[in-house]
């Protein structure tokens, strides 16, 4: 499954987990969700992540999105579906990706991840600067994207 029908599985999970808990919520046998849907931006607002762990399938990886654009901007060879050039990925272990995506995971709501602070989680670590956001998985492989250029390593 890719990780963008993921994404859109676990967005409108959430949407439905929302409004199922307030009928739900007095009771004792309530199910308890194993996925989790968490969100962070950068100050500029140009970039916008998403942490992601689906429990079925089994998936955990970290997403984010780049308004300006990854710079170089990679080819979109081989996308049936979408583009390559606005999202970086990856999962907790192994090399980022650049996928080919026709959704977005923008939030202006998501809290801001301040310039000199880091965010962990899952086994992922993202630091923001002025410079740009890095983010590593346990690999210590991951991405960096800023107005200027963007890189996997």
């Amino acid at each position: 499954m890719s990780r963008r029908l993921l994404l859109v599985i676990a967005v409108g999970a959430f949407g439905l987990l929302a409004v199922g808990s307030l009928a739900t919520a007095s009771s004792s046998k309530a199910r308890v969700s194993k996925d989790t849907f968490v969100q962070f931006r950068m100050p500029s607002n140009n970039v916008f992540c998403a942490y992601i762990v689906s429990s079925s399938p089994y998936a955990k990886y970290l997403r984010c999105d780049i308004m300006s654009g990854l710079k170089p901007k990679p080819s979109s060879k081989g996308c049936v579906e979408g583009s390559r050039g606005v999202s970086a990925d990856m999962d907790v272990t192994g090399r980022a990706t650049y996928p080919c995506s026709s959704d977005t995971v923008y939030n202006k709501r998501a809290p801001k991840l301040r310039y000199g602070k880091t965010w962990r989680r899952g086994g992922f670590t993202c630091k923001s600067k002025i410079a740009g956001l890095r983010c590593t998985n346990k690999s210590a492989h991951g991405f960096f994207l800023s107005r200027k250029h963007s890189y996997r390593f």
